[in-house]
């Protein structure tokens, strides 16, 4: 029972604080497709932070995660299934191996996991063999030890060579102790080597949106489109980096994943989403968990990029899309990528396609052009970003506000109620993220919505908010 007890009070902690700056050391999760490694991955970090289904390939980019154990802090890597005989030449399967072994590069404690219901396969035997060569600590985890059967299997996977074989159920907890005990006891003994440690820049994934509200530096983007707009692309030209897997297969990304990096002494967490398309084209129940997830990671962000493939043009899905942004709040900023391979006639049709398709958003929204190929405006993206952050958390002075709505009364009074004059009384900003500001008036069912809306273009004319929504609310004095 104690052991169970710490188990769980050090998972708490794991979503409780932030090390963004600290160099942590990394335990690598790998294996053959489907052994489990995203549900432990899980298990590990807290919560339900990566897609776990009954199908092998699921997770194809590499997943971090922060966690602690018994007072020793340890950054997890959940990565994509090894499969020795995926082919060589370029394509999604070599792409998630190539993934795969980075995370194996970078870390200095690996989990081999294999699936203790099937028992050992030759597949095993040789990813096990080409982990011993990378000389690396390797702690061999047998998943989906359920009961007796299971551990009777146990013995077979005894025939790689190990000391010792972890049986757990990554699923139910058993064993998680011990395995927890092993790993920080291993880590613990590479603390003092730097040369593993990871980067102050490595991702930080799934942190809880009021973890990060604690450092008001850090401004959170989600990248938001349909598939095969960019985004992963954007992502990666801004980090310099392969870290995320970018094919033309539409459905590459999956599981959200985060990124923190650090530009011109700025702190940004990207969040590269899948690609959203309408729910009656989806027809595998994973990519319905992969849209609902990336539908999910607006709520964490503070500011959206809407990636739109210039070259395609804006979508029925790029507006339902931008109206997702709208509905949860979040500041939006309209990247249009792809922009080196359009020509002056394609630059008109967005103008009119932005107009008449986004003219709920286009008022406010901010537009930005850039090319992840050839890296042109990519990091001038960042600079809009930040843009939209601060109009985001802006926040007008009650008195400053009051003389405005003064103003705007006087010269153009609300329309009657039910043949009565609407009386407004007072207004008031009651938060930022976004703006939100409440009305006092007499008759709060009676203010038309045209009037709201033009209070919300004056409030934006008078003070800025560009780039983000602004909320009005009506109250009765």
């Amino acid at each position: 029972m104690a052991s169970s007890a710490r188990l769980s009070s050090n998972r708490a902690s794991a979503q409780g604080s932030i090390k963004s700056t600290e160099k942590l050391p990394i335990v690598a999760i790998v294996g053959r497709p489907n052994v489990g490694k995203s549900t432990l991955f899980n298990r590990l970090v807290g919560g339900h932070n990566a897609i776990v289904e009954d199908e092998p390939g699921v997770t194809r980019d590499r997943r971090y995660g922060d966690t602690d154990f018994d007072g020793c802090s340890f950054r997890v890597v959940d990565t994509g299934g090894l499969d020795l005989t995926a082919g060589q030449g370029p394509g999604i399967n070599q792409s998630i191996q190539r993934q795969a072994m980075r995370a194996v590069d970078e870390a200095v404690l690996l989990l081999f996991v294999v699936d203790a219901q099937q028992g050992l396969l030759p597949t095993d035997r040789e990813v096990a063999a080409r982990l011993r060569r990378q000389g690396k600590p390797l702690l061999i985890v047998a998943n989906k030890v359920d009961g007796g059967k299971q551990e009777f299997n146990l013995a077979d996977i005894y025939a790689l060579g190990a000391d010792q074989v972890f049986g757990i159920s990554a699923a139910h907890g058993r064993g998680m102790p011990d395995l927890l005990d092993a790993i920080v006891s291993r880590v613990r003994d590479t603390i003092p080597t730097a040369e593993h440690l990871g980067p102050a820049e490595t991702a930080l994934d799934d942190l809880p949106g009021e973890d990060i509200d604690a450092d008001k530096g850090v401004v959170r983007i989600a990248f938001v489109g349909r598939p095969n707009a960019g985004k992963s692309s954007l992502v990666n030209g801004l980090l310099g980096d392969e870290r995320m897997i970018v094919d033309d297969t539409p459905g590459t990304t999956r599981d959200p994943v985060d990124t923190l990096l650090e530009h011109n002494g700025r702190r940004y967490l990207l969040i590269d989403t899948a690609g959203i398309r309408r729910r009656a084209r989806i027809a595998e129940p994973m990519e319905k968990v992969a849209v609902a997830m990336a539908e999910k990671a607006l709520y964490r962000a503070d500011v959206a990029i809407l990636t739109i493939d210039a070259q395609a043009g804006i979508g029925e899905q790029d507006a339902r899309i931008a109206g997702l942004v709208q509905d949860t709040g979040r500041a939006l900023l309209i990247a249009f990528n792809k922009r080196d391979l359009i020509t002056p006639d394609d630059e008109k049709r967005l103008k009119d396609e932005l107009d008449r398709k986004l003219q709920f958003v286009s008022s406010w929204a901010l537009t930005a052009n850039c090319s992840a190929k050839t890296g042109k405006g990519v990091f001038g993206l960042l600079g809009e970003a930040r843009r939209c952050y601060r109009w985001f958390n802006h926040r007008v002075p009650t008195g400053e506000l009051n003389r405005f709505f003064e103003g705007i009364v006087e010269r153009h009074p609300p329309p009657l109620f039910q043949g009565k004059p609407i009386k407004l009384y007072y207004i008031t900003q009651a938060e930022t993220c976004p703006p939100t500001f409440v009305v006092q008036v007499n008759h709060p069912e009676g203010m038309h919505f045209s009037y709201r809306r033009y209070l919300q273009n004056q409030l934006r004319e008078s003070f800025g908010f560009v780039g983000t929504p602004v909320r009005l609310i009506t109250r009765t004095r």
